[in-house]
């Protein structure tokens, strides 16, 4: 640890505070070396680090000036917890965090989203029911944040198939309802939660043979999805849309029932060779 002239050191806590602020300093190589230093130390004492970003992470983009890199440490910080060291109710305080900045925004994709989805889902591989839970308060046909958390799902989804897959009914309940309303614009990022999905089940089932997952609800939920996406979102003007839905329909193709399969081949065939 730094010391003082005086010989005397700086306390752990007051350190990281100092290099937490670092993070929104206006220089990127300051930002880029602190955020560096947080993830050494994370790796070593990572409470520590979460309380001092936690602390910081209070205002938000209004008094925080580099909400990206905040979170990115601490999802790393997340990561690097022992089991028993993650808190259920400090893991809720920080996923409370994550989302009530997301929903503050209609952004789509910008980097301190795609780093509070980092947090979120670090958060989940440790509490994948608390982590989706408090997603699945904001996934609604009225959120306005409902695409970004969609997102997260697919996020999750990719990086933990086995405790994503064992909770996809939950997922695939809510967002069936919703999927018919979905404006054109945010349909390639549910398409590409589809695909993300459909690639979990596929490995899970590769990994766990002997747990199945595709129920009758889940079968129906698929193959319900699988239809709309072929009758509706495959013809979509947008290009980006056609493409991200045909990508989800190829990885649904092993799912779905075979009769479904063989009935819309007339259809998914044309589809695939006019993009």
């Amino acid at each position: 640890m730094a010391s003082s002239s005086s010989g005397s050191t700086v306390p752990a806590s007051e350190a990281v505070q100092v290099l937490v602020s670092l993070l929104a300093d206006e220089s990127t190589i300051v930002r880029d070396a602190s955020r560096a230093s947080l993830e050494d130390i994370s790796a070593l004492n990572p409470l520590l680090v979460l309380d001092c970003c936690a602390a910081v992470s209070r205002g938000g983009r209004r008094r925080f000036g580099n909400m990206a890199g905040l979170f990115k440490v601490m999802a790393f910080a997340v990561r690097a917890l022992d089991k028993g060291d993650a808190d259920v109710a400090f893991m809720s305080k920080l996923a409370k965090i994550a989302t009530a900045e997301m929903i503050s925004s209609k952004e789509l994709n910008a980097d301190w989203q795609r780093a509070a989805s980092e947090l979120l889902v670090a958060i989940g591989s440790h509490f994948p029911d608390l982590m989706m839970e408090e997603i699945f308060i904001h996934v609604s046909g009225s959120s306005s944040a409902l695409p970004a958390m969609v997102q997260i799902l697919a996020d999750f989804a990719s990086a933990d198939a086995l405790q994503f897959t064992s909770r996809l009914k939950a997922v695939l309940s809510r967002v069936l309802p919703i999927l018919g309303s979905v404006r054109d614009v945010h349909r390639s990022i549910f398409a590409n939660a589809f695909k993300c999905w459909c690639q979990a089940i596929s490995q899970y089932n590769t990994e766990f043979l002997s747990h199945e997952v595709l129920d009758a609800d889940v079968m129906s939920f698929l193959n319900s999805a699988f239809e709309l996406l072929l009758r509706l979102w495959a013809t979509s003007r947008d290009l980006k849309v056609r493409l991200s839905t045909v990508e989800a329909l190829g990885q649904m193709v092993s799912l779905i029932t075979r009769p479904q399969l063989k009935a819309a081949l007339p259809r998914l065939v044309p589809t695939i060779l006019e993009l």
